[in-house]
């Protein structure tokens, strides 16, 4: 069974596609706002939850929002690949003390400037696949792709150096790796699972892989954004 709805580019839309960022989006929110109100001192965990909780907002506006047209999906999928980068790269403000605001200004750098250079390509690539213009598509796809491994890897290297081995990195690590494999089974003409169909598919799948890998992060930002403001 496919789903009942589609996106522009024709593409099916699972019915709860969305709903999960949306929901984490609200906590996300909620938990921010009380630990300002609250006058926490963790603010590198504030920074954190909160461009988290931004990134999920405009996943949630591409998913469930009805984008009628190609430029308004192009917008709304432009955005959410620009906030992606500040929603994996917050986690350096962390892991990075605040002694080292070198490091920290160099780690912004490589953030925004990630951020800024995936705008255009996705914007493009998403007009062009609406267009069924794949040939022309694939150069601003893989620009997309390029940019977003390459800001992984920045922020998989950048951890493991700066803080060492640790069991959250590693389950950071694997289960973004088994979200990226479920989400690649689409594309790989793997068999849809039993639980795919009208309202969940292979997309969803990945994000809630994100969910168990965001525990992993909150695991080692909890203790570390405590000692950073103790010290």
């Amino acid at each position: 069974m496919t789903a009942a709805r589609c996106y522009p580019d024709g593409s099916p839309r699972p019915l709860v596609r969305g709903w999960l960022h949306a929901l984490l989006a609200c906590v996300g929110f909620l938990w921010g706002a009380s630990l300002i109100r609250n006058g926490d001192p963790r603010l590198e965990l504030i920074f954190m939850v909160l461009a988290k909780s931004i990134s999920l907002s405009t996943s949630a506006h591409l998913h469930i929002v009805e984008h009628h047209t190609p430029l308004r999906y192009a917008i709304a999928n432009a955005m959410d690949f620009f906030c992606l980068p500040y929603n994996g790269g917050s986690v350096l403000a962390i892991l990075t003390p605040r002694s080292k605001m070198w490091l920290r200004m160099l780690h912004t750098a490589v953030i925004v400037s990630v951020s800024v250079s995936v705008l255009r390509p996705v914007f493009n690539w998403t007009l062009l696949v609406c267009k069924k213009e794949m040939k022309a598509a694939e150069r601003p796809h893989m620009q997309r792709t390029l940019l977003s491994v390459m800001c992984g890897i920045w922020i998989y290297a950048s951890w493991i150096v700066q803080e060492g081995f640790s069991l959250t990195w590693l389950g950071y690590l694997v289960f973004l790796c088994l979200g990226y494999l479920f989400w690649n089974m689409q594309h790989l003409g793997v068999k849809p699972m039993p639980w795919h169909g009208e309202w969940w598919a292979a997309h969803d799948d990945f994000h809630v892989f994100g969910v168990f890998a965001d525990a992993c992060v909150f695991a080692h930002a909890l203790p570390a954004s405590a000692a950073m403001a103790a010290a």
